[in-house]
C-alpha cells in the first residue's frame, strides 16, 4: 500500500509540474497573436453562382500582434518523426503550407488529423513544441462544401459585374455545415470577409480574434462594403471564409485548429475599367 501511495504521489507531483509548464506565460506572448492549423476547402464561383473547386489545402500560420515580430519557426509532428516544415514569412505573419490536393481523401492521407507542434523564435522569446490538435467534428463535411455569395444594393440583388460604386455593397452567404459554438473552445466558430481591389490593395476586412476588435462568427450571414471603399470601373476579388475553431492555449498563447471553406467571387464596378491590363 506504501509503494502504491509512493506512486500515486509521485505521479500527481508530475502532473502538477506539466499543469504548471503549460499555465506559464511565455514571453512570445508579447509578439504572437494567435496559431492556426488547418485543413481548407478553396473554391471560386461564377457570375450564376455555379462553384468551381480549386483544391484541399493544409497549412498552419504564426499571426503576430500589431507590434509584434517572428523571426523563425518550423512546424513538427508529435506522431511523424520525419514530419518537418518550415515557416516562412508572407507579409507579417509566418505561415507553412502542405499538400495540395483535388480530393479530401488525398488531403486527409498526406496531412492525417492528430497533434501538430509549432516551434519558432520572436525577439521576446522562443516558443518549442507548442501543440495543436486537428480533428475534424462529427458535424463537418469530410472537407467543407463551399458557400453560396450573392450580392445586394439599398436591398435589391444584384450581378456581380454590375455594382454601383456611388452605393454601400453587401456580401451574404449561406452557412458552413455544422458551425457553432464548439463545447471546449473560447471562441465561436469564425467567419472573414476580405475584398482585393484589382490593384492589390486590401478595401475591407472583417476582423480577426483576439485583437481586441469586431469580428464576424457563424451567427453572421451578410457583411457590408461602405460606398466610399468603392471606386468606379474597378475590379474586386470578394472572399468569404467560414472556419470550425478549436481552441487550445499554450503557456497564454492561443491556437486555433481549424476546417475552413473559402469562396472567391470576382465582381465589378460600373463604368470604365480603369484596372491595369493583364
Amino acid at each position: 500500500m506504501k509503494f502504491l501511495l509512493n506512486i500515486t504521489s509521485l505521479t500527481m507531483i508530475s502532473l502538477l509540474i506539466s499543469c504548471s509548464k503549460n499555465d506559464e506565460i511565455n514571453p512570445v506572448n508579447e509578439d504572437i497573436l494567435f496559431l492556426v492549423l488547418g485543413k481548407m476547402s478553396i473554391y471560386t464561383q461564377d457570375i450564376i453562382g455555379n462553384h468551381t473547386l480549386r483544391d484541399h489545402h493544409f497549412v498552419a500560420e504564426i499571426m503576430p500582434k500589431k507590434t509584434g515580430e517572428i523571426l523563425s519557426g518550423t512546424l513538427t509532428s508529435a506522431d511523424d518523426p520525419d514530419f518537418n516544415f518550415p515557416f516562412n514569412p508572407e507579409g507579417r505573419q509566418f505561415l507553412a503550407h502542405g499538400a495540395r490536393t483535388l480530393t479530401p481523401e488525398e488531403l486527409h492521407i498526406a496531412h492525417p488529423d492528430g497533434t501538430y507542434l509549432f516551434n519558432y523564435k520572436t525577439p521576446n522569446g522562443e516558443m518549442t513544441t507548442q501543440p495543436l490538435t486537428l480533428k475534424r467534428r462529427d458535424t463537418t463535411d469530410i472537407m467543407p462544401l463551399p458557400s453560396t455569395l450573392s450580392l445586394t444594393q439599398n436591398g435589391k440583388s444584384i450581378i456581380p459585374d454590375l455594382i454601383n460604386p456611388t452605393q454601400d455593397l453587401t456580401i451574404h452567404w449561406t452557412p458552413m455545415n455544422g458551425n457553432m459554438r464548439a463545447k471546449n473552445s473560447e471562441l465561436d466558430d469564425l467567419i472573414f470577409v476580405l475584398a482585393f481591389d484589382c490593384f492589390g490593395n486590401n478595401i475591407a476586412h472583417s476582423g480577426r480574434p483576439y485583437n481586441g476588435k469586431p469580428l464576424l462568427t457563424y451567427k453572421d450571414t451578410e457583411f457590408t462594403i461602405p460606398a466610399h471603399d468603392l471606386k468606379e470601373g474597378v475590379s474586386y476579388n470578394l472572399i468569404v471564409e467560414q472556419a470550425t475553431a478549436d481552441v487550445m492555449r499554450h503557456q497564454g498563447v492561443p491556437g486555433i485548429a481549424t476546417y475552413v471553406t473559402l469562396t472567391f467571387l470576382d465582381a465589378q464596378t460600373s463604368g470604365q475599367s480603369t484596372c491595369p491590363s493583364k
